[in-house]
Formats: C-alpha cells, structure tokens, sequence
C-alpha cells in the first residue's frame, strides 16, 4: 500500500514538473542596470559607438543577447566588435560562447553574441560599431541625432549616462534630448553628457541630438537626410500649429458642431412645418353626434391615422355587410383533438354583385373575397388573401387624395421622407468618417462635426411618420371625424340608448375603423332594445318560443319555434307572430332570452369574427417580416 502511494506521489511530481517547466521559461527576467553610451564623431564624417550594457538576470537562464540597429538613418555599418569583461568575442556563426554574428534583415542590421549560461547575476558588455554616412549637415552647423537607448525593449533600464565627442576645433552649439528627459551638461566646447533623469522604462527611447560648428567634419548629406528634414519640419509646423492655432481651431469645430446639434431639431420642426402640418380649420365642437360625411368607414380610417391598415379593411367587410352586399354566418367548429377542440368558422356570402354605388377599393375587395364564388369560408381564405393586401392598401390612398384629402399619397410621402432620412445618414457617416481622417491633423474634435447632421438624419427618419399632410377639406373632416370618434367612444353619455338602439348597426362599422369595437359592443350588449345586425348569424342560432310559452332554448327546433332570420331576409318573422303579438327582429336582449351566455355571447360572437378575420387576412403560408398591414387599432380579443 505504501509502495502504490510512493509510486502515485512521483508520478504527480513528475507532471508537476513538466508542467512548470514551460511556465519558467515564459517568466524570464532581467533589466539593464546600466546602459551607457559613448559616441564619438570623427574628422572624416564617421563616428563610432560604443554601447555598454551592464544586465542583471533575475529569473531563468540566459545564453545569448542581440542588437538590432536600424539603417534607414545611416549608410552603413562597421568595425563591429563585441567584448565583455574577459575580452573581445570572435565573429564566427558557431553559436559557442564567446562568439558573436552580424546579419542583415530586412532595414536592420542584427548583433547576436553568445555567453556562458548566465543565471541569477549581473553581466557587462560592450558592443562597438563604427557609423558611415550618419551626420546631418547644415549651414547652420552640422548634427549627430542617435537613439542611443533602444524602445524595443521588455524590460527596463535603471541608468544611462550618454556622452558625444566632437572632433576640435568644432565646439558644441546646442543638445538636447527626447522621449526620456535627461540631465544636460556641457563638459568640454567638444564634449557633452546626458544623463536619464529617471528609470527608463520598456518601449521608450532615450534620443540624443548634438548639432556643433559646420565644415569641420568631411562629408555631405546623405540620400536619406533630404526626406527626413522635411519629415521634421513638417512635425515643426504640426507643433507650431498645436500650440498656436490647434486650441483656437478646437474651440470653433466644436462651437459649430454644437450649433449644429442645436439647429437639427429646429430644421426639423420647420420641413414639418413648411411640408407636412395640415391646413389649419376652424372646427372646435367636442363632439358630433352623427357621421359629418358620407365617406365609408375605410376611408375615414385611413384619414385619421394616414395609414390604409387592417383595421380599414374589416371596418369595410363589416360596411358592406350592413349596405346588404355580405351575409355573414358563424359555422359550428370542427371538431379536433383529443378533447374535441376547434377553431369557430365562418361563411361569407354574397347577396349581390358591386354597383356603381361602391367606390374601386369596395368592388376590388368584393371580389378578392369571393372571386369567382358565391360564398367562401374564412378558412378558404387562409395564407391567399394576404396576397391582395398590398392592392387594397394603394386603391384606399389613391381613394382619400383623389377625394382631395390629402395633398399626395401618404404611404409614398412617408416612404419619400425615410428614404431621404437614409441618404442623408449614409452622408453624415461618410462625411464623419473623412472628416475625421482629413481633420485629425488639425483638430482634436473633428469627428464631432458630423453629430448634429446625423441627428437630424435620424429625426428625419422619425419625422417622415408626420409629413402625410391633409388639405383644406381633408383637415377639415379629420376634425369632425374626429369629434365623431369622441361621441362613439362616450355614446353612453351623449345618447339614450334605449331609444336610439337603431345606430348601434349603423355606426359599427365606423367603431371598428377608430379601433373603438371592443368598447362599442360592450356598451351596446348591455342595452336590451338593441337590434341583432341582420347581416351577421351567430352560432348557436337562437330559437324563439312564441304567444307567451317558456323562456326559449338553443339549437333543437321546437313545435312553436323559429330560427332566428339572417341578413338579407328583411322582415324574417314579420307576420308570424311573436312573444305578445310583437314580430320583426329580435333585438339583443331578446337573443339573450334564446341564448344562455345572454347578451355577452353576441358580444363574444362579433368579436370573435373580428379577430377570426384579423388573423385569416394576414396570414402567410410561411412567417416572413410582415404585411405591410398593421394587425389593427384596437384589440380583436374575446367581448363581453
């Protein structure tokens, strides 16, 4: 047992091991105590370098270095030699200790040289190179510029003390250093020293310049330094302009994108002003109690809103179904399922052709819901009406502005303005995208620019909703329509429904086109004079007892009954009798007494065919992104 437990222990060590081993040498560190260097500028344009380089190994191990020293800044390179404390390396590719190689790649020439495994102390090296064809010359005086501490480092350096020789009888002008701020001294007239005030840390140079008296170094400027002299004016000027003009420019770009962004919703409000508000009218009653025109429900929808929906297309099924063109019969549903369940149906039929009465879209709806039948089933009617949704949609805009309504189309205004709103926002984000590119390089804030130009892109977008505009006379009846939707929503409080229980079938069309159907079957379920609709046959038909017999029952004939008459039998049970000698159409209360859910199951029974169409009309045979349609102004849910 103790055997297996050992062997189990070594196993886990053994892999504790391998697995630690690449995480040790992923956390090799080191940083530069020291790195100085020494440069000195010969008579005939040269100057040599030499770089000493003092590291101190913290973790892992380490068995050779390299220096990678650009050349897009020189001429070339060498008299290149590597030392530490013991002498100078060999130059040879044997990758051995105390060897050394010099390379080529790409714009760089690369040092390498190999040591002993180097572990947990300090060495020093020295690397020397001599510089062809790396002074600047000016007539002002000639300049050595030399990055003598490389950025392309991962670790830091704690010191570095810099120091440039020029050859006598040159003297020194002006030095200074970047990216590292340093300590300045001028030792000799041809020798001064630069001190890093601070740790330097990894990926920041330490840059020296010294320019001193011109003519006495040989040499002329190199290929290189005509492209880089106008690469340093030019970031002259860009500091110039920072400092002098950049704050100032700031300060308008950003004044002027604000002033934008202010004037977005103002330019707004004045295109909807000037290009969408309706004529103004003077028409001020709260409400009226009676249709002010004679414009059909689907066209009166379509004027309040501005938009030609579902909710039109059902108020115009219902419209001509109460003029006598539609008979509307609810079917048993089948039966389905394990319980029996199914979905109620209904039939509609045609009790005559389209006259010069109706208006286009009426005639075109008539015959989309019939075609070629005599009656049709809702259920027939399934994932194909849809396809003339699109049609009746454009007959009723073309309807409401050839009655001079409105100006123009409204679908195509809103469709005109949105697309404009797009166009308008593609513009803005290219504008902000080059903008931002071509300013960057004189202000911080151009990007800004394009923000109130996008935003009146977006309100534009938004707006294109309100710029159906009406005319004259379309504003006009709006507002009268309007104070009429007001007296069908309050018909409770503004008429005795009692005695006036005739307008319930007269105004139910309109209560479906102001998305008022719900409320208005409620209220009008409630009154028992209220006339069944004579086009509409609910299911269970309602069977009446009559001269004075028991409260009636559903469905089953009876010796004494009679079936409830549909639309287009005017007069159905005139003449026949009836409950105290009263005969013609039952009213709501009466079908209440023949139906046992009373006058909420008329309530339900409407409101049933209503959604039952809402949902048949629009349905797809596949789901896609939508009709065109919204589904309606009002809920289609159960009444009652």
């Amino acid at each position: 047992m103790k055997l297996r437990f050992a062997r189990w222990l070594l196993c886990a060590l053994a892999v504790l091991v391998v697995l630690t081993l690449p995480a040790s040498a992923q956390t090799k560190t080191l940083y530069w105590d020291r790195f100085d260097v020494d440069i000195t500028v010969n008579r005939d344009g040269t100057f040599d370098v030499a770089e000493t380089q003092t590291i101190v190994f913290t973790n892992g191990t380490f068995t050779f270095g390299f220096r990678s020293i650009p050349t897009d800044k020189l001429e070339s390179l060498s008299d290149i030699v590597v030392e530490d404390e013991w002498g100078a390396y060999v130059l040879n590719d044997s990758q051995t200790p105390g060897t050394y190689s010099v390379s080529v790649e790409g714009s760089s020439v690369v040092i390498r040289w190999y040591f002993d495994e180097a572990q947990d102390e300090s060495r020093t090296w020295t690397i020397r190179y001599k510089v062809h064809g790396g002074l600047r010359y000016y007539d002002e005086g000639d300049q050595i510029w030399w990055q003598a501490v490389y950025a392309d480092r991962s670790f830091p350096v704690n010191h570095s003390v810099v120091t440039i020789h020029v050859p006598p009888p040159a003297e020194i002008i002006n030095f200074d250093s970047y990216f590292t701020e340093a300590e300045l001294e001028l030792v000799d007239p041809q020798t001064v020293r630069l001190t890093a005030k601070d740790r330097i840390p990894p990926q920041q140079a330490f840059e020296v310049r010294a320019q001193f008296t011109a003519g006495v170094v040989a040499g002329s400027p190199a290929p290189w330094q005509a492209a880089e002299d106008a690469r340093a004016a030019e970031l002259e000027k860009q500091a110039e302009y920072d400092r002098t003009w950049r704050p100032v420019v700031n300060l308008l770009v950003g004044a002027f994108s604000i002033l934008f962004l202010i004037l977005a919703p103002l330019g707004l409000y004045l295109i909807w002003y000037t290009r969408g508000r309706d004529a103004q009218v003077d028409f001020k009653a709260e409400y009226l109690p009676e249709p002010p025109s004679d414009l059909p429900p689907g066209m009166v929808g379509t004027l309040l809103d501005e938009r030609a929906d579902l909710q039109d297309i059902l108020a115009t099924l219902v419209d001509l179904a109460r003029k006598g063109y539609i008979q509307i019969e609810e079917l048993e549903a089948e039966k389905k399922g394990l319980f029996g369940w199914g979905e109620t149906d209904f039939r509609y039929t045609r009790l005559k052709e389209p006259d010069d009465k109706l208006r286009d879209y009426e005639s075109v709806f008539m015959q989309a819901l019939f075609e070629d039948e005599e009656a049709r089933k809702l259920s027939d009617l399934k994932e194909k009406f849809y396809a003339y949704l699109p049609d009746l949609k454009r007959r009723l805009y073309e309807e409401v502005v050839e009655e001079g309504l409105f100006v123009a189309d409204p679908e195509r205004t809103r469709n005109r303005w949105a697309m404009g709103g797009v166009v308008a926002l593609l513009v803005s984000f290219v504008f902000g995208c080059v903008s931002t590119v071509a300013l960057a390089t004189y202000s911080d804030v151009a990007m800004c620019l394009p923000v109130g130009f996008g935003v009146f892109s977006v309100g534009l977008i938004v707006l294109a909703r309100f710029m159906p505009r009406k005319t004259k006379k379309g504003a006009d009846l709006a507002a009268r329509w309007d104070a009429f939707r007001t007296y069908l929503r309050k018909i409770d409080q503004y008429t005795d429904l009692e005695r006036a229980s005739e307008l319930f079938e007269r105004y139910l069309p309109y209560a479906i086109a102001f998305g008022l159907e719900q409320e208005y079957i409620r209220t009008w379920s409630k009154v028992p004079q209220t006339p069944v609709p004579t086009w509409y046959s609910p299911y269970p038909r309602p069977v009446y007892q009559y001269g004075g017999a028991s409260e009636s029952s559903f469905g089953g004939e009876t010796a004494a009954g009679q079936e409830l008459a549909g639309a287009g039998a005017e007069g159905a049970g005139a003449g026949r009798g009836g409950r105290e000698g009263k005969g013609g159409i039952p009213s709501l209360g009466e079908a209440s007494r023949g139906m046992s859910a009373g006058l909420a199951g008329m309530s339900a029974g409407l409101s049933r065919m209503l959604s039952s169409a809402s949902r048949t009309l629009t349905s797809r045979p596949q789901p896609s992104g939508g009709t065109g349609w919204s589904a309606s102004r009002g809920s289609f849910g159960g009444g009652g």
